[in-house]
């Protein structure tokens, strides 16, 4: 038998399985280079590669906003371009973060946080999808003042792809809970909605790279599947740890995500309900 057989017709295992293993035995030694360094450098050249384009695009919708034209057409078009090429760079810089975490070169930047104004920095990231849906944020928390020793960027980064999440996958006008608490000397930031929820089978694998939930029409901005992986990956690097729950389909998902608290200093009092932190008081105005 020879390889064209192999090809063409469906043969026993063990007989093709001999036909490929003296063709992997004929590729060149330089040309067996592993997979993984491949598609790692493969996501950074193309994430680079179409950022180029990305800018161009950007510059020109800056340029059509500065010539305030009055057709309602134009601004209609204008703003649905301004919109997609936002969600086309937020995925762009997934994929260069996703390699360079694959690759070993992200390096945090920790310096003493208040975790309340992180959150409200995710919480702005997303209030233009949350307000677009209609959705209603609900904080739970009282006014906790806890202080955190992170990269500032990355938690909020962290955070924001969290409520993103629960922003894109719940159902228009539904609502979202937000809560801070301590729980064993770990700040716990939970984030639940009452969305299409994840299914038993695809649970375990959720955080995983390139992992997504079912997706009907109206969800088509769902992602690549790499904004949970990034979650992951950052809030362990800050020593902390992310879990997930759901009942099932339809049912709501919730998001954890246990942080340490600052060593030197920990829980800050709880302070009275008519003297809390601005970056508190922000977080329940921007709730509303």
């Amino acid at each position: 038998m020879d390889n064209k057989d192999c090809a063409l017709r469906v043969m026993p295992p063990s007989d093709c399985t001999v036909q490929v293993m003296d063709i992997e035995h004929s590729i060149p030694a330089e040309d067996t280079v592993p997979a993984q360094p491949r598609k790692d450098e493969f996501l950074a050249m193309l994430a680079h590669e179409l950022r180029n384009p990305l800018a161009s695009i950007r510059y020109a919708i800056e340029v059509l906003r500065r010539l305030d034209l009055q057709e309602p057409r134009a601004e209609w078009a204008r703003e649905v371009v301004d919109r997609q090429a936002a969600q086309m760079s937020r995925m762009i810089d997934e994929l260069l973060d996703v390699s360079r975490i694959t690759r070993g070169q992200i390096t945090l930047h920790p310096v003493p946080l208040n975790l309340a104004a992180v959150i409200v920095r995710a919480v702005e990231v997303n209030l233009p999808l949350i307000k677009a849906r209609q959705l209603r944020l609900i904080v739970e928390s009282g006014p906790l003042d806890i202080d955190l020793d992170g990269d500032e960027v990355r938690l909020t980064q962290a955070l924001a792809n969290i409520l993103n999440n629960a922003a894109k996958y719940s159902n228009e006008g539904g609502r979202i809970w937000l809560s801070v608490e301590i729980e064993s000397g770990e700040a716990a930031v939970r984030i639940r909605d009452e969305g299409i929820g994840i299914p038993p089978e695809l649970l375990p694998h959720i955080f995983d790279l390139f992992t997504q939930g079912p997706r009907s029409l109206d969800r088509s901005q769902g992602g690549l599947g790499i904004g949970l992986s990034l979650v992951r990956s950052l809030i362990e690097m800050h020593g902390g740890r992310v879990g997930v729950s759901s009942d099932g389909e339809g049912r709501g998902t919730e998001f954890v995500v246990w942080l340490p608290l600052r060593r030197e200093q920990g829980l800050i009092a709880r302070r009275d309900p008519h003297d809390l932190p601005a970056t508190w008081s922000k977080l329940n105005f921007l709730a509303t």
